[in-house]
């Protein structure tokens, strides 16, 4: 358990509680700080939301950035930014990612990364568009302070 987080995030919390603002994102930070497990709990549930988020066809899926973009855009999970992309892998950043942005912008900081289920929805959604299991894994995290933006990478298999 991460113990310096957890008192931050409960801090904060409770602030926003006086002041009658939402502390969501802040419960979700809360689980986090409890234990490493649950990254793997919130990839997996981002995984099979991502997978039924969307209708397409391999045809369709022909500019997978521009997809991906497409559907962060939609349901407003953040600024989706293409650093690399190829056949095997997508290289992204998330500006204003819904996983971090309160715990980020209540200046909390964690040494472990925080957006598994982003990693996983978006995996669950390139898995979807090409037919090919993939994995996503986040490679910098705004909480962790040291980034502007989270930063994924997701894995495409060749054939």
């Amino acid at each position: 358990m991460n113990r310096i987080l957890l008192e931050e995030i409960l801090k904060r919390m409770k602030i926003n509680l006086e002041n009658k603002k939402d502390i969501g994102h802040l419960k979700v930070g809360a689980l986090y700080a409890i234990g490493s497990q649950l990254e793997a709990i919130f990839y997996f549930i981002g995984h099979e939301l991502g997978s039924k988020l969307i209708e397409t066809s391999e045809s369709e899926a022909e500019d997978l950035p521009k997809l991906l973009a497409d559907v962060a855009e939609k349901y407003e999970l953040g600024v989706f930014n293409v650093k690399e992309a190829d056949d095997d892998h997508i290289v992204f950043s998330l500006g204003n990612c819904k996983s971090s942005e309160d715990i980020a912008s209540a200046d909390i900081k964690s040494e472990t990364m925080f957006c598994s289920f982003e990693a996983g929805l978006f995996a669950g959604l390139v898995e979807k568009m090409t037919k090919k299991h993939c994995f996503a894994q986040e490679q910098a995290c705004k909480v962790q302070g040291a980034v502007d933006e989270c930063e994924f990478i997701i894995v495409i298999p060749k054939d």
